[in-house]
C-alpha cells in the first residue's frame, strides 16, 4: 500500500487527526487483533516484574491512547519527518539506558536486555500512530512478537502460559485476517492506503471461529513436538528468568524482624517430594545458621568455609554424627524458586546431595552454600539422617563444652540485667543441660503469644522489650529470647533461620513450602550428640496457614508443579523418564486387556456350557431345537428357499384380493434375474429387459419374452391385473432344463 497524495495533503508537519469512513469488516477484525496482540506483549512483560514504571507508563499510555482511537474510529498518524526523528531519539535513548540507566543491572548480559526492552517499546509506542502501510503492519506484529520472547526469557511463572495461550491465538487471527486482507487487494488491484484507525462495521464470526480452531490443532501438535524433539537443558539466558528480590532473612547477616516480614507472604518458595516423608514427622528445612548477636541483629563473624567434596554429586561425611543410635534415613527432592538467596535448604544432618551445582561450600555452622548463588529455579535431590538423640542420652551428658565452641556461642551483647535474673530463675530447678533446655523452651512457649504485628520503630532492647513488656511476638522473637537465656547460664546455641515443611498437596502429592512457612528456631550444642534443635515458638506460629482459596490454590500449586518439572526443567533426562513411563504404562494396559478378553472368554465358556447342560436335561426341546435348525439350513441354502416360497404365496395372495401392486412385479423380475444368474446367465448393466430376454437359451426365451413384456406393462402400466399370470410364468421358467 501507499500513502495517497491526498493523505499527505492533510497532515501537518506534526500529524493530523482523519476520519476514513466504512470499509470491510476483515480490515476491523484484523486492526483489533493486532493492537491485541501488542497488548498482550505488553502486559506479558508487565506480569514479569522486571519493568520499571516510566517504561510501563509510557507504553500504557501509548496503547490506551490508540484503543480510544480505535473505538472512535479515528487515526492519528505522525508525519514521515516525526517518525524519523523519534527514530534517532530511540537509538540516542539506548546508548544512554545501556550506559547509565542500567548500571544497577546484575551483570551486562542484563543490563543490555533491559535495555533492549526498553528500545522495543519506544519502538512500538511510535509505530502505534505511524502505521498505514503493510510493511508497517509487519512491522508492529513483529515487535509484539519481540516483547513476548522477552518475556519468556525473564520469567518461569504459570502466569506466561496464559498469556502465551491469548497471543498464540491474536497470532493466528492476525496473520489469518492480513492475507485475507493481501489476497483481497490482489484481486481489486491496488487501493489508497487506509491508515490503521478507520471506522469499520462489523466483525467476522468466521474469523474467530476458524482462528480458535486453528489454535488448538497448534497446541495439540506442539505439545506432542515439545515432548518429542530431543532436549538439552542448556539454560543459557536462566539468570535473567530470577527474581531481582533477595530474601533479606537468608543472609549471614539479620536484623530482628525480617523473617516476620518474609511470613507475610504467601509465594511459593520450594516443592518438596519424598515417599519417606510424612505430614506429621514436623521436618525443618534448614538454611541459615547465625552465631552472634549484637541486641538487634544475628550475623557470623567467622567467615570460615570449606568446598564440599564432589562434584554435581556431594558427600558431606557425617554418617557417624550420632554414634550408637539408630539412623532414620530420609530421601527426598527439593524443587527451589528463584528467591536469589545462596542458601542450600536441606533437612538437618545431609549424607549426600546429587544437583546441578558445580560446587558447594560449607561453613563452620553447618549451613551449605551455592557459591554464586542461583537466581533460578533449581532441583536437588538430598539423603539425610533426620533421627534425633532420645532425651535420656541428653540427660546423661556432662557439660564438658570445648573452648572453641565456648568463644563461638557464648557470646552475649549488652542487654537488661533482668534478662540474665530471669535464666537464673527458669533454669535454677534443673541440673542437666537438657532438662535447663527444656524449661526456657517450655516457659516461652506458655507464658508468651504469638503475633507478626510488632512496633514500627525496633525498641532499643528488642529482646528485653520481647521478655518483659510485649510477652508476644513471632519465631524470630521467640527464637533470640532462647538463644539469649541459655548463653546466660552457660549454654551454647546458635540461631537458624529456614522453613516448615509446609502443606501437603494430595493432587500434585508433593509438600508445598510458602514464604509464610519461613520459620526461626534454637539449636544447643550437647558434646556427645553435636546440635540438637529445639523450638520454643508456640504452637499457632508454627501451624500451616490454610489459604483462602482452600481447595482451588492446591490445584493451582499443582498445575505449578507440573509446570516447573515438566515445561521449565525438562531435558533429555526427563525424556528417558517419560519414554519409560509410557512403555510400563502401554505394557500394563496390553497385559489388562489379554487380562480381560481371557476373563470374558471363560466367562462364555462357562455360560455356554451351563446353557448345555440345562437344554439337556429338556430332552424333547432339544429334539425339536435341533430339527426346527436343520429344516432352517436346508431352506437357506434351498434353491427355492422358504422366504422366496412365502414371498411368492404373498404375492398371489394380494393378487386374488385385488390387491397387488407394482412393486410385486419389481419383486418377480429380480427372482427371474437370480434364477438365471445361477443357470450362468447374468443381466448387464447396459441391458434393457427386452434385449436381456433375447439372451436367454431355447427353450425357456419365448416364456421369458412374454415375462419380460407383463412385466413392463405391470412396472410401468401399473397394470396389477398381470400378476397372476407373472407368477405362473416364473414357476414355467423354473420348470425348464438348465
Amino acid at each position: 500500500m501507499a500513502h495517497s497524495p491526498s493523505q499527505h495533503a492533510r497532515l501537518d508537519s506534526f500529524g493530523g487527526s482523519v476520519n476514513y469512513g466504512d470499509s470491510d469488516a476483515v480490515d476491523r477484525y484484523f486492526e483489533l487483533s493486532l493492537f491485541g496482540l501488542l497488548a498482550t506483549g505488553f502486559l506479558t512483560l508487565a506480569s514479569t516484574g522486571r519493568m520499571d514504571m516510566v517504561t510501563m507508563a509510557m507504553m500504557g499510555l501509548a496503547l490506551t491512547g490508540r484503543a480510544v482511537l480505535l473505538w472512535r474510529g479515528n487515526t492519528f498518524l505522525l508525519s514521515p519527518a516525526w517518525v524519523w526523528r523519534l527514530a534517532v531519539i530511540a537509538i540516542a535513548l539506548l546508548l544512554v539506558d545501556v550506559v547509565f540507566l542500567q548500571a544497577a543491572a546484575a551483570n551486562g548480559l542484563e543490563r543490555g536486555f533491559l535495555a533492549l526492552i526498553h528500545f522495543i517499546f519506544f519502538l512500538a509506542a511510535v509505530k502505534l500512530f505511524s502505521a498505514y502501510r503493510t510493511r508497517d503492519y509487519v512491522q508492529l506484529a513483529a515487535l509484539a512478537f519481540a516483547q513476548m520472547l522477552a518475556a519468556s526469557t525473564l520469567t518461569i511463572g504459570t502466569t506466561f502460559l496464559l498469556f502465551f495461550a491469548l497471543f498464540l491465538l491474536l497470532s493466528i487471527s492476525t496473520f489469518t485476517s492480513f492475507e485475507i486482507r493481501r489476497a483481497r487487494d490482489r484481486v481489486r488491484g491496488p487501493r489508497a492506503a487506509i491508515p490503521w484507525g478507520g471506522r469499520r462495521t462489523g466483525l467476522a464470526p468466521a474469523l474467530s471461529v476458524t482462528s480458535v480452531l486453528i489454535c488448538t490443532g497448534v497446541v495439540i501438535f506442539s505439545v506432542v513436538l515439545f515432548f518429542v524433539i530431543p532436549r538439552a537443558n542448556r539454560g543459557y539466558f536462566s539468570s535473567l528468568a530470577g527474581t531481582s528480590d533477595r530474601m533479606t532473612g537468608f543472609s549471614d547477616d539479620v536484623e530482628l524482624g525480617q523473617i516476620g516480614q518474609i511470613k507475610r507472604s504467601s509465594a511459593v518458595v520450594m516443592h518438596i517430594d519424598s515417599p519417606d516423608l510424612s505430614p506429621s514427622d514436623g521436618v525443618k528445612w534448614r538454611g541459615i545458621a547465625l552465631t552472634t548477636f549484637d541486641g538487634k541483629r544475628w550475623f557470623n563473624n567467622s567467615a570460615t568455609s570449606m568446598a564440599v567434596p564432589g562434584r554435581r554429586s556431594f558427600r558431606f561425611g557425617q554418617e557417624a554424627i550420632h554414634p550408637g543410635r539408630p539412623p532414620r534415613l530420609l530421601n527426598y527432592s527439593i524443587t527451589l524458586e528463584p528467591i536469589a538467596s545462596d542458601a542450600v535448604f536441606l533437612a538437618p544432618q545431609p549424607l549426600e546431595l546429587i544437583g546441578p551445582f558445580r560446587n558447594l561450600w560449607q561453613d563452620l555452622t553447618g549451613s551449605v552454600y551455592m557459591p554464586s548463588g542461583s537466581g533460578a529455579l533449581v532441583r536437588y535431590s538430598v539423603l539425610s539422617d533426620i533421627a534425633v538423640p532420645s532425651p535420656e542420652g541428653l540427660r546423661s551428658e556432662l557439660p564438658e563444652i570445648p573452648s572453641d565452641i565456648r568463644e563461638m556461642y557464648l557470646q552475649l551483647p549488652k542487654t537488661d540485667p533482668g534478662v540474665f535474673e530471669l535464666a537464673r530463675q527458669i533454669t535454677a530447678p534443673y541440673e542437666s543441660t537438657y532438662e535447663k533446655v527444656r524449661a526456657v523452651e517450655s516457659h516461652l512457649q506458655v507464658d508468651y503469644g504469638y503475633t507478626l504485628d510488632l512496633p514500627s520503630a525496633m525498641p532499643v532492647d528488642p529482646i528485653a522489650y520481647f521478655l518483659f513488656e510485649a510477652r508476644s511476638g513471632h519465631c524470630e522473637f521467640f527464637a533470640s529470647a532462647m538463644a539469649i537465656l541459655l548463653r546466660a547460664v552457660g549454654i551454647p546455641t546458635r540461631l537458624v533461620n529456614g522453613f516448615l515443611q509446609g502443606q501437603f498437596n494430595d493432587v500434585s502429592g508433593q509438600y508445598t513450602v510458602r514464604a509464610s512457612d519461613a520459620h526461626t528456631w534454637v539449636e544447643v550444642y550437647f558434646p556427645e550428640h553435636g546440635w540438637v534443635s529445639f523450638d520454643p515458638t508456640p504452637a499457632e506460629g508454627r501451624l500451616a496457614r490454610n489459604l483462602w482459596l482452600g481447595r482451588f490454590a492446591l490445584y493451582v500449586d499443582a498445575f505449578e508443579t507440573f509446570w516447573e518439572e515438566w515445561v521449565i526443567n525438562y531435558d533429555f533426562f526427563h525424556q528417558v523418564t517419560l519414554a519409560r513411563q509410557l512403555e510400563h504404562t502401554s505394557r500394563q494396559v496390553r497385559g489388562d486387556s489379554r487380562r480381560y478378553f481371557r476373563q470374558r472368554y471363560r466367562s462364555l465358556v462357562a455360560s455356554l456350557r451351563e446353557y448345555t447342560e440345562r437344554m439337556l436335561q429338556h430332552r424333547v426341546l432339544l429334539a425339536i431345537g435341533l430339527v426346527l435348525m436343520s429344516l432352517g439350513i436346508v431352506a437357506v441354502y434351498a434353491r427355492s428357499g422358504i422366504f422366496t416360497l412365502f414371498g411368492d404365496w404373498s404375492i398371489r395372495r394380494r393378487a386374488r384380493q385385488g390387491r397387488g401392486r407394482p412393486e410385486d412385479a419389481t419383486l418377480l423380475y429380480h427372482r427371474l434375474l437370480r434364477l438365471f444368474a445361477r443357470r450362468g446367465v447374468r443381466k448387464l448393466p447396459s441391458q434393457t429387459p427386452n434385449e436381456f430376454a433375447e439372451t436367454v437359451p431355447e427353450p425357456a426365451r419365448g416364456l421369458v419374452r412374454d415375462f419380460t413384456r407383463l412385466y413392463l406393462e405391470t412396472r410401468f402400466g401399473r397394470h396389477v391385473t398381470s400378476i397372476p399370470r407373472l407368477t405362473e410364468l416364473l414357476s414355467q421358467i423354473q420348470s425348464q432344463p438348465r
